[in-house]
């Protein structure tokens, strides 16, 4: 299905594949620092560590028994940390919505969740306590490369990382064109933070069309000065 575009977003911006296939042709980072945040199950831990074998991975996860999982798959790998934490706007404390598909669950309370996945029946399980942590206290020298995926969360955390966003050389950061979550910063607010940081968007990978044709999500690319063409 060919999706409805928002404006300002042109049709030869949006790629079928994952922002992962650009990451190659980026110009060389030698043993590069990598942000996973959102790792989940490590998914996209392993496919950063196979396009980057000397990468250093920060993986954040805040679901406690998702972190013990992660850290488990990737003990014996020293290339990999594992943080049971948040990423945000400040260091502390605070509550995750668990969903019943927990790749969802979200620091927001889900709202148009539930019209993205229409033909699934998603709910709220818990609310869990997790700790939170700014980017860049947590990793004072900063990172190459900062992958977000954080169900709405993005923005949130990139303000916390405004102190290591000099150093970065890519950001791939899950955006949303309609409120997925309670208060979620959409696409072009998302975009004009990055520019002002002198960050280009280059494109959106990976989108999820609704069941009504609407585009609902994507995974945005975007890239320093020093990475431009």
């Amino acid at each position: 299905m060919t999706p409805a575009l928002p404006s300002r977003l042109d049709a030869s911006c949006v790629h079928a594949a994952s922002p992962l296939s650009r990451l190659a042709a980026l110009r060389p980072i030698p043993d590069p620092v990598i942000v996973d945040g959102g790792a989940n199950k490590g998914r996209i831990t392993a496919r950063l560590l196979e396009l980057f074998p000397d990468a250093r991975v920060e993986a954040f996860e805040p679901l406690p028994d998702l972190a013990r999982k992660l850290s488990k798959r990737y003990a014996a790998d020293p290339r990999v940390a594992v943080h049971a934490c948040a990423l945000g706007p400040e260091s502390g404390q605070a509550e995750i919505t668990v969903l019943s598909r927990r790749t969802l669950s979200s620091m927001l309370a889900p709202t148009g969740i539930h019209e993205k996945y229409a033909d699934q029946d998603i709910r709220q399980t818990a609310r869990t306590a997790v700790p939170v942590v700014r980017l860049d206290e947590a990793l004072p020298a900063g990172a190459d490369i900062i992958k977000l995926d954080l169900q709405g969360y993005e923005l949130a955390a990139l303000h916390g990382a405004v102190g290591i966003l000099p150093r970065a050389r890519c950001v791939i950061a899950e955006t949303a064109f309609y409120p997925l979550y309670d208060g979620q910063p959409l696409f072009p607010e998302l975009r004009d933070f990055l520019a002002g940081h002198g960050f280009a968007f280059t494109g959106l990978y990976d989108p999820f069309v609704d069941a009504m044709g609407r585009l609902a999500s994507g995974d945005a690319l975007f890239l320093a000065a020093s990475q431009a063409p």
